[in-house]
């Protein structure tokens, strides 16, 4: 009875080997071995305790604000490791006309015809001012960046009435002038440059674009009741050096003011330019 009580209590308490002694005899210091064992046992238990106790986070943040942490975020997979930006300008500049040219024939519904032959003083002054909008897709490095832009701006040039021998009014004119660039350009934020007590979310940088630049004419043909137009484009190449800064209003949205020149016509350009980043201070800080 007393046996079946321990094995029991001593099943409930999961202790068989403390069972197998005491049936036997004689188990003061077989017990107290094995209460040693057990006491062994208990003291392997504490090996969770002491490797938390060793173990250290391998990287320390200094803040929790996204783009100024130090140690990999949460789900940063590699596509992430992308920066990318998308920009938009308002763009202004003067467009030199003084090289565009334009050429061709027209045909009147009397029967008349005559070829023509256009050049920049025809016209406008050589310097128009123009206005438009450029979109700029840009991949950010660490300090260097590159990318397209394209930009569209519209001429604002004066009508001349040019006499034709066949008693035609010949009226050319600029529509508009389209750009296509592949732009390298540096950047960096002013306290990386200067120090700490320099603002923390002020950038600058400078630029190279290269590419051509499409100007669209038209000429409009009138004799008596009708009216021809042709229309012609004149490409040409385009190399803009640029200087820029940036006010960063949060760590994926910016606006900045650029300043630049043609280097082939000497004309002068500047944008204001609205970014969206893909990723936080594109990777920069």
């Amino acid at each position: 009875m007393n046996a079946r009580l321990v094995l029991v209590v001593s099943g409930a308490l999961v202790a068989v080997p403390t069972i197998a002694w005491a049936c036997g005899g004689g188990g003061g210091g077989d017990s107290g071995s094995s209460g040693g064992d057990s006491g062994g046992g208990d003291s392997g238990s504490s090996y969770s305790g002491s490797d938390s106790g060793t173990a250290t986070p391998s990287c320390f943040d200094t803040s929790d604000v996204h783009g100024y942490r130090e140690c990999t975020s949460f789900g940063a997979w590699r596509a992430r490791k992308v920066a990318i930006a998308v920009e938009l300008a308002a763009v202004s500049s003067l467009v030199d006309l003084s090289g565009v040219s334009a050429a061709g024939s027209i045909a009147h519904s009397d029967g008349s015809t005559y070829t023509y032959r256009v050049v920049g003083e025809d016209f406008a002054d050589d310097l128009r001012p123009a206005h438009g909008l450029a979109l700029r897709t840009l991949l950010h490095g660490r300090n260097l960046y590159g990318g397209l832009e394209t930009s569209f701006q519209l001429v604002e040039a004066e009508e001349r009435l040019l006499y034709m021998d066949s008693g035609a009014m010949l009226a050319p004119r600029v529509n508009g002038v389209t750009s296509t660039l592949v732009v390298v350009g540096a950047r960096r934020f002013v306290d990386q440059l200067l120090g700490p007590l320099a603002p923390r979310g002020v950038s600058a940088g400078a630029e190279l674009g290269a590419g051509l630049r499409m100007t669209a004419l038209e000429a409009e043909s009138r004799k008596g009741a009708c009216i021809t137009i042709d229309r012609t484009i004149d490409v040409a190449p385009a190399v803009e050096a640029r200087a820029r800064v940036d006010l960063w209003f949060t760590p994926h949205v910016s606006m900045g003011l650029w300043g630049g020149t043609d280097l082939v016509t000497r004309a002068p350009s500047a944008g204001l330019v609205f970014a969206s980043h893909f990723r936080a201070y594109d990777g920069t800080r």
